[in-house]
């Protein structure tokens, strides 16, 4: 992971430090940390709604149900002790110039790139989202991840393509 790499040498950490976890701990196995966390999904309508058909063979076609534009929005927080806050604010403030330099992730093996880009959230919303994340405040960062495609290509329906019958006779030149 990009972010891991990049905190680890900036700051000389050994062990990794950006981790996929959810923002409450409760068993403390990573006390000083940024939370990587998933805190919702949203369709992406702005591109429209179209289904696919697709040829299969020379006298079949199918469809199959329109692919989803989605972004995953996700919430960066540095989580350190309370004694460490200091040292924890360092880590935020390289964390928003990594995603500011960063804004276009690619993902490993698969080639796909989507954008990452910062939310503005007010602070009513952002008092709920760490009231459901059952914590204490810490900096954090929300996050959009745009435009991942969801398409199966799972056929939802096949048809025969109608095509001129063949009679078998020829015009002849003559």
């Amino acid at each position: 992971m990009q972010l891991n790499q990049y905190l680890k040498s900036r700051f000389g950490f050994n062990e990794d430090i950006a981790l996929l976890s959810p923002v409450k701990d409760s068993d403390r196995a990573f006390p000083n940390r940024v939370s990587i966390a998933v805190v919702g999904m949203e369709r992406e309508t702005a591109g429209g709604v179209s289904f696919q058909r697709r040829n299969l063979s020379g006298e079949t076609a199918g469809n199959s149900a329109p692919s989803w534009q989605v972004s995953v929005n996700v919430l960066l927080s540095v989580i350190f002790q309370e004694k460490q806050y200091e040292e924890s604010l360092r880590v935020f403030s390289a964390l928003v110039a990594f995603v500011q330099n960063n804004h276009l992730v690619r993902s490993p093996g698969s080639g796909h790139a989507f954008s990452l880009e910062p939310v503005n959230l007010t602070i009513h919303e952002l008092s709920n989202l760490w009231s459901i994340c059952g914590e204490n405040y810490y900096p954090s960062i929300m996050c959009k991840l745009r435009l991942l495609a969801v398409d199966e290509n799972e056929i939802t329906d096949l048809s025969y393509l109608i095509s001129k019958p063949e009679t078998g006779t020829e015009l002849k030149k003559e």
